[in-house]
């Protein structure tokens, strides 16, 4: 019997404000990297309930106060089939549509600044495919907003259907 496999598990936010998506700005060309986009979020900890863990991510990374409305999909990266590209580790990426609570619209960096960041964008809807966003999830945050469901089972779900 082989051990079980050690996966890493993040979490992303879709944060959508009047028609634009909230993206994370990073240049990482002095690593052999590129100027690229994510969605803000990062690691969960062993334990945490994914939607715990993407409002508190999202607050690390920027500051603002967010719910998570619905887990829209998953990422899974599995190093073998994508040449290493992200790295020896096997992940998965939980990305879930969210919301600003407070009014706040306006990000700040972490402390400590993540060293590649260099800023943020409220970037138009319209405008998703036509940067790099890293993973390419674009196609995925679009077929999710028309579809309402919330594809994440947990506990808060199986308490409603009682």
């Amino acid at each position: 019997m082989s051990d079980l496999p050690s996966i890493s598990v993040s979490v992303k936010a879709a944060i959508i404000h009047q028609d634009r998506i909230l993206l994370l700005s990073y240049d990482d060309s002095a690593d052999g990297g590129c100027f690229h986009y994510n969605l803000p979020g990062g690691k969960a900890i062993e334990g945490e309930p994914l939607r715990e863990a993407v409002v508190r991510k999202v607050h690390q990374e920027t500051g603002l106060a967010v719910r998570a409305v619905r887990e829209m999909f998953v990422v899974e990266y599995v190093p073998g089939q994508f040449g290493k590209d992200l790295g020896p580790q096997h992940k998965t990426q939980h990305n879930f549509l969210a919301e600003i609570t407070d009014g706040r619209t306006t990000p700040r960096f972490s402390d400590p600044r993540d060293p590649i960041q260099v800023g943020f964008a409220w970037l138009p809807l319209a405008e998703l495919t036509t940067v790099t966003l890293i993973p390419q999830v674009a196609p995925a945050i679009f077929a999710a907003l028309t579809d309402t469901r919330d594809v994440l089972v947990d506990r808060a779900q199986t308490e409603t259907t009682r």
